[in-house]
């Protein structure tokens, strides 16, 4: 029989691991609206994140709920940490030019991240050891994603500022002649 026809063998610990991760992905991407709610419940009552109080609620959700969408692509060994950088670095720059501070945006950001371990913990998947492994390489996934969202953000966020700040100097607030 040819290579392309043959039967598999049987599912390694490997294989395991990658379809529970993929279900865990699968779930968060599939409840993304469920998790965004919680967030926005959050967000909009917390005094951590006041700056976030009159922000439409489901322009609040749709922020969430589309990082819990594009879950599997994010946490993807594919996803290059540039396109992630510039897309945080962006939010950081917009955050900033909106006028919020920048600890409600990493407590945001934060926030987002509890939420949707808290979700995965409360489907009640982890009921087997490798699942439960699974579910910890996952958190470890999600909290490197969220570290490095926060990292960037907050680049974005201060370069936005510089450029604030730069933008507001005039030359007549410059001192002429050599210092």
């Amino acid at each position: 029989m040819s290579p392309q026809f043959a039967t598999p063998g049987p599912l390694t610990y490997n294989d395991l691991e990658m379809i529970i991760a993929s279900k865990l992905v699968k779930i968060i991407e599939k409840n993304s609206d469920i998790i965004a709610d919680r967030w926005v419940d959050d967000v909009s009552t917390l005094q951590y994140t006041r700056s976030y109080w009159n922000v439409p609620p489901d322009e609040l959700h749709e922020r969430a709920a589309s990082v819990g969408r594009r879950m599997g692509y994010y946490l993807g060994r594919t996803l290059p940490k540039e396109k992630l950088a510039a897309f945080y670095r962006r939010m950081g720059k917009a955050r900033r030019s909106q006028g919020y501070p920048v600890e409600e945006v990493v407590m945001a950001l934060l926030l987002l991240k509890r939420h949707i371990w808290l979700f995965v913990l409360q489907e009640g998947l982890l009921t087997t050891n490798i699942a439960l492994y699974q579910a910890l390489e996952l958190n470890n996934r999600v909290v490197l994603y969220f570290d490095r969202a926060i990292y960037y953000a907050t680049q974005g966020y201060f370069e936005e500022e510089e450029k604030e700040m730069a933008e507001e100097e005039s030359p007549t607030d410059r001192p002429e002649g050599p210092a």
